[in-house]
């Protein structure tokens, strides 16, 4: 058939959609293969099945071209998607096409917009299964597994689908679980502060034990106001204050003592030189 006598939006995709694909090569040393470049003064168009990424001219080393399956996909996808009489079994062959030819994401792709079109079609199913679809019987269309388990009320925890019940008694177990924890913790913390304070009460204890004693000789005696008190030896006045040799009292008792100023004593301890 002449190109003539084709439909407008025929010609129009085979004009637009180039059949060759490229390898872009950067400056950086990255390269893009199999893509449809697009090359302008300013910069540089890539078209990828993932999407489209713009490049500064100046970033792009060189673009080869060459013949490759991305660029005959995006063609007759274009195709499809202009024809107003493109049919859910169009989409399903382009997809199991796409899927001969490893372009996974041209697969789904096609699949989908088949599912769109027809969700009960035969043949789509095991398709779709592949990447992750059931069909929503309340939607009656397509879904990604997980949503479709979210949908029917079922949450998604330590890798596994469980019902909403299911989920808060475990949420509630696990909660009790680190209150059971932190409580272990702090006894444990507890513990050892006791075994600490036993353990200086013990150091303090045997220090006192290994120390020499200290000798005290108190000598009863009575202060101005009839109150016993002892002294201690080593300490006496003879007008003054500070320590002195300790000397053996004569006598005990009030009777012949002096008094000291200042001291509730009310003698010295050494009897008197009369």
């Amino acid at each position: 058939m002449p190109i003539r006598s084709l439909p407008l939006y025929l010609l129009f995709s085979l004009v637009a959609v180039p059949a060759l694909a490229d390898d872009v090569y950067l400056v950086n040393g990255r390269k893009f293969e199999g893509v449809i470049a697009e090359t302008t003064d300013s910069q540089v168009r890539i078209q990828m099945q993932g999407g489209t990424l713009s490049l500064p001219r100046e970033q792009v080393l060189r673009v080869d071209t060459g013949d490759t399956s991305l660029a005959e996909y995006l063609r007759r996808k274009e195709e499809l998607k202009k024809s107003p009489s493109t049919r859910a079994a169009d989409w399903l062959e382009l997809a199991r096409w796409a899927h001969g030819k490893e372009l996974e994401q041209a697969t789904r792709e096609s699949a989908l917009a088949a599912a769109t079109l027809d969700p009960k079609l035969g043949g789509l199913a095991p398709i779709l299964r592949g990447y992750g679809y059931v069909l929503d019987p309340q939607l009656d269309r397509w879904v990604p597994y997980a949503d479709s388990m979210r949908r029917r009320g079922f949450v998604l925890a330590g890798g596994q689908w469980i019902t909403r019940e299911e989920y808060q008694v475990k949420q509630r177990a696990q909660e009790e679980e680190q209150i059971r924890h932190a409580a272990a913790r702090q006894e444990a913390a507890r513990a050892a502060r006791e075994d600490r304070l036993a353990a200086l009460a013990e150091i303090s204890a045997v220090r006192q034990l290994i120390q020499p004693p200290q000798p005290v000789y108190p000598y009863p005696a009575y202060g101005s106001y009839g109150i016993p008190v002892a002294v201690i030896p080593g300490w006496w006045s003879g007008g003054g204050h500070g320590p002195r040799s300790p000397r053996p009292p004569h006598r005990q008792g009030p009777a012949g003592f002096t008094h000291v100023p200042g001291s509730l004593i009310g003698g010295s301890l050494f009897p008197s030189s009369n």
